[in-house]
């Protein structure tokens, strides 16, 4: 790494979504401003310029936080998995830079493979994030291993609902609350989604299992989707919605 002064961050940007994505004619270049960087995005490229002077590890260490946020809120709340690839820095004074080198956040388990190429979306250039958000070990895997593979399709949504009910159990366990009063829903709201994911005869066939129709998956799939989003505020130190029971259980 060079060690002069950073003026700029190069990170190749890939898109992955459910569906193929194209984008709105003047939905880029966007740009954003945040603790200290300045961040150009294009299709697929992303800029970062630091407003402060730092060498080439200092930045990276520093936006790379940043970059976890913003691609854990959009694939959260605008369904979007976006993969980064650090390409290299323009140092004062030369401007060579490196290339080709992997950036050590790089989001390698994304997948493209369960494309629905009968459908494209259409989109405006992702919004400015909440700069609030927090990444973490949790909550990078509620999204790999659960809310991401839901929405490609390559994981049942009682097995996704099983797996995150018992995610959230082992998160909890490290407090001295449960897992429903950290995400702010009732026990009942909570254990609904464990129950129907651990009883479901699609995961698991016995005398007790259940058989769910259509509309309880379209229902515990929204549920699961928000226990994921609510993970991701309490992680943040953010409150996470107004209190739900299962007067609130979402509608198919």
């Amino acid at each position: 790494m060079k060690s002069g002064q950073v003026r700029t961050l190069h990170f190749a940007v890939e898109w992955v979504d459910q569906h193929p994505v194209t984008w709105l004619e003047g939905a880029f270049p966007a740009s954003y401003e945040v603790e200290g960087w300045k961040l150009t995005l294009t299709e697929t490229r992303l800029a970062a310029a630091p407003t402060a002077p730092m060498t080439e590890d200092e930045a990276r260490s520093a936006v790379m936080p940043l970059l976890d946020t913003w691609s854990a809120e959009l694939e959260v709340d605008q369904r979007l998995v976006v993969m980064l690839y650090y390409l290299g820095a323009d140092v004062e004074p030369d401007t060579t830079g490196t290339r080709g080198t992997a950036a050590s956040a790089d989001f390698a388990t994304a997948s493209a493979t369960a494309f629905d190429a009968t459908i494209v979306i259409q989109r405006d250039a992702p919004p400015p994030p909440d700069w609030s958000w927090r990444d973490t070990d949790v909550t990078q895997a509620a999204r790999t291993m659960c809310l991401r593979p839901l929405r490609s399709g390559t994981r049942p949504i009682a097995d996704a609902a099983y797996w995150l009910s018992t995610h959230l159990k082992k998160w909890a366990a490290d407090g001295d609350q449960t897992a429903a009063e950290r995400l702010n829903v009732s026990s009942g709201y909570f254990n609904k989604v464990s129950q129907l994911g651990a009883r479901s005869d699609e995961r698991k066939v016995s005398p007790t299992s259940l058989t769910l129709s259509a509309e309880d998956k379209a229902s515990l799939r929204s549920a699961v989707e928000e226990l994921i989003r609510r993970l991701h505020l309490a992680e943040s130190g953010i409150p996470p919605g107004q209190h739900l029971d299962l007067s609130d259980w979402p509608a198919s």
